[in-house]
């Protein structure tokens, strides 16, 4: 039995003097509000009606209950009202900062579509972890190592100055030669906040000390910003994926022997969440991140 409809019928009674009027009042068919008052008599084990051939009105065993169906009723109608509103909150997530507002506005849009909305914050990757620990976000986009990861990103060198040949770290070695100031070769790798994770940053260390480099080669900028400064006034490179060096203007170039990538995963509270997120905007996610030919 359904007990909220059935009081529903049991208030509307009570406030219109008849069960032809009750089923009106609420869209039904007036044999199916009697069969829920019956029901209901049924349930709470005593008669709700005073029947006869004309009318039927409420019994004081019915009258009694009236006030608390009317209260099962009230707490039913919010309880609906406040599942409205919370499939109407956002589901806020996290997301590196270097995904553009047009990806991101496409991965919005086509939740709206899904019938999920988001709330899309970019954050660092340090600060995306500690939002998903204290729960500030339902959702976040969490940097984690390319070997086994949700979404992969190869990683390689873009500069401001087109070159077709992939970069070996070799190549980046100090010279006694003075460099021009429009000249890339032997420049310094910079590396932006997105990259300065131990799963990134180690492997880069490694490879850079067998290739002879220098650490201050490999410096690290705080912004992504001060990261792009550098590469157009001094010719630096830049430690990116391919999808952001053209949000830049830059020339990309691959690693030649040395396999670098980011690696990042979903972290929610919620499984529901998480799935939900996935099934409604996982490629236009993987195309914000920058992972190559989705789809």
């Amino acid at each position: 039995m359904d007990l909220v409809a059935a009081c529903r019928v049991l208030v509307e009674v009570e406030e219109r003097g008849g069960v032809t009027r009750a089923a009106a009042a609420l869209d039904i068919a007036q044999s199916v509000a009697s069969r829920r008052i019956d029901a209901l008599e049924r349930h709470l084990g005593g008669p709700l009606l005073e029947r006869s051939s004309r009318s039927a009105v409420l019994t004081p065993f019915g009258k009694d209950l009236v006030p608390s169906a009317r209260r099962l009723v009230r707490l039913a109608d919010e309880l609906e009202l406040d599942a409205d509103r919370a499939r109407l909150r956002p589901v806020s997530i996290a997301v590196p900062e270097t995904c553009t507002t047009r990806d991101l506005a496409v991965a919005e849009a086509t939740a709206r579509g899904a019938g999920v909305r988001l709330d899309l914050r970019r954050e660092p990757p340090a600060r995306r972890a500690e939002l998903a620990a204290a729960r500030t976000v339902r959702v976040s986009i969490v940097a984690v190592p390319a070997a086994g990861a949700r979404w992969r990103v190869p990683l390689g060198a873009a500069g401001r100055r087109h070159n077709d040949r992939p970069l070996r770290l070799e190549g980046l070695r100090t010279r006694r030669t003075i460099r021009r100031h429009d000249d890339d070769h032997g420049s310094r790798l910079r590396i932006g906040p997105e990259d300065d994770v131990p799963h990134v940053r180690d492997v880069l260390d490694r490879a850079a000390e067998a290739a002879g480099l220098l650490p201050s080669q490999l410096p690290t900028d705080a912004t992504t910003t001060s990261s792009l400064a550098a590469v157009l006034a001094d010719g630096d490179l830049l430690l990116c994926s391919e999808a952001e060096s053209v949000a830049y203007g830059l020339h990309w170039r691959p690693f030649v022997g040395t396999q670098l990538a980011r690696g990042y995963a979903v972290l929610a509270e919620s499984e529901h969440d998480a799935d939900a997120v996935q099934r409604a905007v996982a490629d236009e996610l993987a195309v914000a991140l920058g992972v190559p030919d989705v789809g």
